[in-house]
């Protein structure tokens, strides 16, 4: 389902406002009575709704409407800000979302405003609270705006492309430690990495080595077998086979015509 924007919600009031850690490896059915904000310092939870899953993160803000039933499942505990709200006016595809967060201090902080206005209750804080509020989703639109450019999905996976440059000789590069290490999920990382790449992770990698080959091939006297182990290939046949589905020859004829051009 398309994400809204969450911009363009009204809010009427704040209906409560909390702070609570979830045990690690908790978890249970729910149903939310209001429109619910959840915003974690850190820490991984897990919903699933109608099937689909949710994450609140590091990483991500989650958005579920009132009125929504869902499983949730604590992978890491850590500490959550939930702020629920009534709506006056929303899009027409509002739904469960998770919106762009990367931990952003100043949301934390606004968050942290929110709850001690709340916890208080002192001199309008409805008001302050409210005011606060918008700010909070203001900050979001803008940063999961940023996060929709090439450059804000860019910033999510820098680390681990530049752990692949680093590593590229590893032959236990896989999509699955890629992306803890970008702290996202295997399938919402393999989406971002195409976005960015025109290619999934296992292509980018084999790409980046049969790079690393031609050089070894073009500037070394080693052989296949060592050229094959340099560059992270579990053998010399498969790097053939990898090499010439890449650059329609062998590695001993492209060897050959660049000594041949150079």
């Amino acid at each position: 389902m398309k994400k809204f924007d969450l911009s363009k919600i009204a809010v009427s009031k704040i209906v409560d406002v909390y702070s609570y850690t979830v045990p690690e490896d908790s978890s249970g059915k729910a149903k939310t009575l209001n429109n619910t904000l959840v915003i974690k310092r850190s820490g991984r939870t897990v919903y699933t709704v109608n099937g689909k899953e949710f994450v609140a993160d590091t990483n991500n803000i989650l958005f579920i409407p009132n009125d929504t039933e869902y499983f949730i499942e604590v992978d890491k505990s850590g500490p959550c800000v939930v702020i629920e709200f009534d709506i006056c006016s929303a899009p027409e595809n509002i739904c469960v979302c998770e919106f762009f967060f990367n931990n952003s201090s100043d949301i934390l902080n606004t968050a942290k405003n929110i709850l001690h206005y709340w916890s208080l209750k002192g001199p309008a804080f409805e008001a302050k609270c409210l005011s606060e509020f918008y700010s909070i989703i203001t900050q979001i639109a803008t940063l999961d705006s940023y996060a929709n450019t090439l450059a804000g999905k860019y910033r999510l996976i820098h680390k681990s492309v530049k752990y692949i440059e680093a590593n590229f000789d590893d032959s236990d590069l896989y999509t699955t430690q890629l992306a803890e290490m970008s702290e996202i999920g295997e399938t919402y990382y393999r989406n971002i990495f195409v976005s960015v790449f025109n290619m999934p992770p296992a292509k980018y990698i084999q790409m980046y080595r049969i790079e690393k080959a031609k050089e070894l091939l073009v500037s070394t006297e080693l052989s296949l077998e060592e050229i094959a182990t340099k560059v992270g290939f579990a053998n010399s046949s498969y790097l053939c086979k990898v090499f010439k589905s890449t650059t329609g020859m062998t590695p001993l004829a492209f060897a050959e015509k660049a000594r041949h051009l150079g």
